[in-house]
């Protein structure tokens, strides 16, 4: 495991990514107001900025597979020779790992100060545990477009912000025109929403939320798949 170990202690460095990953997460379960109240719509808030935290941390934890392209430094790990499969799988845990934990004590938490149900508890484990893996699988397809940095961030940025407002994290997409209420289903994000919204009505993990488990963790291995040997290197 030493791409992991290796891939973890340089994702970890940066305080941006401390913030983001180890911090954030802990802090917004923490704010009351995000969690109780229908004003802010999924889960009073709370919900939605832990989406958008995911997704960012996914990307930022991720970053260390575009400098490995750029450098070359991925170029020489092959020739080892290490398998593609094991370079994406210890770099895909390297990002996951701490997200991982961080929704375990998430859950934790709003089980204790919320009196979330250990069912939702549950729920909000499993869900935000594969939007991590199909998040990461996500940024490492998107980087595997760019040659350097340059435009990299900005360009995901805006994808985070349609993926945020076209999957329902704000709004209902039924409050969408036409086709538009239909383009948010591109992003995992829209089908980890779609999940959860299931069980907060009806307090079990039925049809809609394993719908959306399924439909995430397809998105990961398609965006895995999308950046495989030829497009990375």
């Amino acid at each position: 495991m030493t791409i992991f170990r290796f891939a973890l202690l340089r994702g970890i460095r940066s305080p941006l990514t401390l913030l983001f990953t180890y911090i954030l997460p802990i802090v917004i379960i923490l704010i009351r107001p995000m969690w109780i109240g229908e004003g802010l719509g999924l889960g009073a808030g709370g919900f939605t900025f832990l989406f958008m935290v995911t997704m960012l941390s996914a990307y930022l934890m991720s970053l260390s597979i575009l400098t490995d392209k750029i450098d070359g430094t991925v170029l020489r790990i092959l020739a080892a020779p290490i398998p593609m499969w094991r370079y994406l799988a210890e770099n895909l845990l390297s990002c996951a790992v701490p997200l991982v934990v961080q929704m375990a004590i998430v859950s934790v938490l709003g089980h204790v100060l919320y009196d979330w149900s250990l069912t939702l508890s549950i729920a909000v484990f499993l869900c935000y545990t594969v939007l991590t893996l199909a998040s990461v699988a996500m940024a490492f397809a998107w980087h595997c477009l760019f040659k350097g940095k340059e435009g990299n961030a900005t360009g995901f940025s805006l994808v985070l912000f349609l993926g945020t407002f076209l999957s329902g994290l704000v709004f209902p997409t039924e409050v969408f025109p036409g086709l538009l209420q239909y383009v948010g289903t591109i992003f995992p994000a829209y089908w980890a929403s779609r999940g959860l919204r299931d069980v907060l009505a009806t307090g079990a993990m039925s049809g809609d939320y394993w719908l959306g488990i399924a439909a995430m963790l397809l998105f990961a291995v398609a965006f895995l798949l999308y950046g495989g040997k030829r497009r990375i290197v």
